[in-house]
């Protein structure tokens, strides 16, 4: 394989990485939209929003399955195109009904997408001869920072959700058509490579550490405005400058993330990611006025960034499952974070305060330090 290729390749999956960002905020900036034009309480809302991760759980059994016999070219150019169609049927749909369906199928092919997208990643990885992981997730959040950037912009221009959609959709769509011809076929399947198979230990030690990751991830997105919110003593503002700290050094720390696996190996990265999350929530909630809130949710930004990217790249090297179906595995563990962190921290500060909840946030960056102590050092 020629270096062009592998470059190219490795262009075609960030701008993968990017738009599926991008389409993701899009949606979530229209929340309140749809909430609105459904007209949905709070309780109607939280279940239609339910079918997205239902979707994307009942979609991890086979989506490993699926790319291993297609492989990651081809699922990852169809799963695109899929989701940016389906971005548009939510705009379209005329009823809750639909919409739960449509929601449902959002997130079933989303994570197609995901786990195909970072199996084509791995792909590339290997022709390149250099972690590129951390990066392509970095694509993610910049995508989804300008899909979030979009979304308001329309919001301001009035425009329907109808409008907002289609035009993310077409956008979309367009760039997908071309995906095959630039994207890389996946390595030879290996005939003692199992798709369907109990993790081993050391993908389900990987998965938990991912699972760590997420429900800090989870409780930071869904807790972190209100807290910082707290503390402006406002009880009647909004701000979000916390999360948009942290947001931004997610990003960015994916962005340096390669260059710093690269040199300090997997152990060490993710040992250095969970004493960051802890110290980050540490210097919150210890020192509760804005300036340290906005530094240490940065430094849970960057401690979080790199920890997932870091899961795949060492699940992708599994002697005893295929790349695709290790990733899902691990995924599989992982992703339940999302839906147990928030409501967990919820019901903590609703027994105690929401600093004690959050204070979760911070017991997971040790168990994720002492977990990788049991990981592998290099890259190798």
């Amino acid at each position: 394989m020629t270096k062009d290729l592998s470059i190219k390749a490795h262009r075609t999956v960030s701008l993968c990485f990017f738009i599926c960002g991008f389409i993701f905020a899009d949606w979530a900036a229209r929340i309140p939209s749809i909430k609105d034009a459904f007209h949905l309480d709070e309780g109607e809302l939280g279940a239609l929003l339910f079918m997205l991760p239902l979707g994307s759980i009942l979609a991890l059994p086979v989506a490993g399955w699926v790319i291993h016999q297609l492989g990651s070219r081809i699922v990852t150019t169809v799963s695109l195109i899929l989701y940016a169609s389906l971005l548009i049927m939510l705009s379209l749909a005329g009823s809750v009904t639909m919409l739960s369906i449509t929601l449902f199928l959002f997130g079933f092919v989303g994570d197609f997408l995901n786990i195909s997208m970072n199996t084509q990643g791995l792909t590339v990885q290997t022709a390149r001869q250099k972690p590129i992981l951390s990066g392509l997730h970095a694509q993610w959040s910049f995508g989804a920072l300008s899909g979030a950037a979009f979304g308001g912009w329309t919001l301001r221009m009035e425009w329907t959700t109808s409008l907002h959609f289609m035009v993310v959709g077409l956008i979309s769509v367009l760039p997908g058509l071309f995906l095959m011809q630039r994207l890389l076929k996946d390595p030879e399947k290996q005939p003692d490579r199992r798709v369907f198979q109990w993790p081993t230990s050391a993908l389900w030690l990987l998965g938990i550490i991912c699972f760590c990751n997420t429900m800090a991830e989870g409780a930071m997105a869904d807790w972190s405005s209100l807290y910082y919110r707290q503390t402006l003593n406002d009880p009647s503002g909004i701000s979000t400058t916390g999360y948009v700290a942290f947001t931004l050094s997610m990003a960015l720390g994916r962005l340096a993330g390669d260059r710093i696996i690269a040199a300090l190996g997997y152990r060490k990265t993710l040992m250095s990611n969970g004493l960051l999350i802890t110290a980050g929530l540490s210097l919150a909630l210890l020192w509760p006025v804005p300036a340290a809130v906005i530094a240490g949710f940065a430094a849970v930004g960057l401690g979080v960034s790199s920890v997932i990217p870091i899961a795949y790249m060492i699940a992708g090297r599994s002697g005893d499952m295929s790349p695709a179906a290790a990733l899902a595995s691990v995924s599989a563990i992982g992703f339940t974070g999302f839906l147990i962190g928030p409501p967990v921290i919820g019901l903590i500060a609703d027994a105690s305060t929401l600093s004690w909840g959050l204070a979760l946030v911070a017991l997971l960056g040790i168990f994720i330090t002492i977990f990788s102590t049991r990981v592998r050092s290099t890259e190798g």
